[in-house]
């Protein structure tokens, strides 16, 4: 039988990158590729132990409760400090093709923040202890009215995907195929309709719709397990689909700047504790998008680039402790760290030159969750069911 899970109170907090009309662009190395990726080094030592097959086992109708910190800082122009407690309810509302649908509310307990505005003046913020569900983007269905996301087993989260329409321009437009024949193909883009000449077009391809990348959501992305069973010390490796959400024009419109995100997870250690074995995996994050690389510059126009530059980077580190047994997060710990950066030439009135304008933000968010136990006593006095 389904056990309707245990309503929390949750909130959602919106960060304001203030300063950035346009978007951020790499400093020294701006109009080149990435650099490439450095080798990857751990901190903690390995401790030799048993392989285990490290995967996740939801039960469609539980939930689980988790408390959790967290603390996200903002320098640039305008800068802020923000930081509060919460409660986590990880609902598994349904399993649907081998999936979980996967519900997430958070409950904050506290929040504060602190915003130093451009010209020195500070203020404190009083932030509202909201109830609202977490929303990391658009690969999302409803369930039993619900906004789920679909998780398999390794924690991966699933995406849908768009259409990727390259044409001989260099343009590059994504959307979906409306009509397809051996003249013309109608394509639809989330703000205009486009009758092409076949001719006209390079390539046709599927690309995957990004996971949402704006206040906290990065932290319901990592980790993945691998596919395989993993022994101390063995390493595997996810690559993810993300966006930082940038908006440009008159109506605004999100620009294409999703990149991947490669993940590399190490299992640290298997030990026992209570009778239970636990498994402690280690993970590093990273990524980068620049409109100036070669892998990115076909999605905007001549034009966007003699007036614009956007680069993002992002790199994060966790730990995830797992109960190899009943397939359940105990503990996770991260901290992420973005740089954005853009670059705009702003026209002036006809006897002025143009005036280029640079933002630059850098962005930490550091996240930290433990698994309550059943029978603990919540702040508004709802006491937490069994797990089974």
């Amino acid at each position: 039988m389904k056990r309707l899970c245990l309503s929390v109170e949750l909130g959602w907090a919106v960060v304001v990158l203030a300063g950035l009309s346009v978007p951020p662009a790499a400093a020294k190395d701006s109009g080149k590729d990435p650099p490439k990726e450095q080798p990857i080094t751990w901190e903690d030592h390995v401790v030799p132990g048993p392989a285990v097959t490290l995967r996740l086992k939801r039960t469609a109708g539980l939930c689980l409760i988790y408390e959790g910190t967290l603390d996200r800082a903002q320098q640039s122009a305008a800068s802020y400090q923000e930081a509060g407690t919460f409660y986590l309810t990880v609902a598994c509302v349904d399993q649907v093709d081998n999936r979980d649908q996967v519900a997430l509310r958070r409950t904050y307990l506290d929040r504060k923040r602190t915003e130093v505005l451009e010209r020195g003046r500070k203020l404190e913020r009083i932030l509202p202890n909201a109830d609202d569900p977490v929303y990391l983007g658009p690969n999302y269905r409803f369930v039993n009215g619900l906004r789920c996301y679909a998780y398999d087993a390794q924690n991966n989260m699933a995406y849908q995907t768009l259409q990727l329409l390259a044409l001989k321009d260099g343009r590059q437009l994504h959307g979906s195929v409306l009509s397809d024949d051996k003249d013309t193909i109608v394509f639809l883009t989330g703000e205009e309709k486009f009758e092409l000449p076949r001719k006209d077009v390079v390539s046709l391809t599927t690309i995957p719709q990004p996971h949402v990348c704006i206040n906290d959501t990065v932290h319901y992305l990592f980790p993945i397990f691998s596919a395989r069973s993993v022994a101390p010390g063995d390493e595997w490796k996810f690559r993810v689909p993300i966006i930082i959400p940038i908006e440009q024009g008159t109506p605004p419109r999100v620009l294409p700047t999703q990149f991947t995100a490669s993940m590399i997870g190490r299992l640290r250690e298997v030990r026992q504790t209570a009778g239970t074995q636990v498994a402690v995996v280690d993970y590093q994050v990273r990524g980068a998008f620049d409109t100036a690389a070669e892998e990115f510059r076909g999605r905007f126009p001549a034009v966007f680039h003699e007036a614009n530059q956007i680069a993002h980077r992002m790199s994060g580190t966790g730990t995830v402790v797992v109960d190899v047994e009943k397939g359940r997060i105990l503990e996770k710990s991260e901290a992420f760290s973005f740089t954005l950066f853009g670059r705009a030439v702003i026209p002036q009135p006809a006897d002025k030159p143009a005036k280029e304008e640079e933002n630059r933000a850098e962005i930490t968010s550091r996240y930290q969750i433990k698994l309550l136990p059943p029978g603990t006593r919540l702040k508004n006095g709802k006491v937490i069911p069994p797990y089974e």
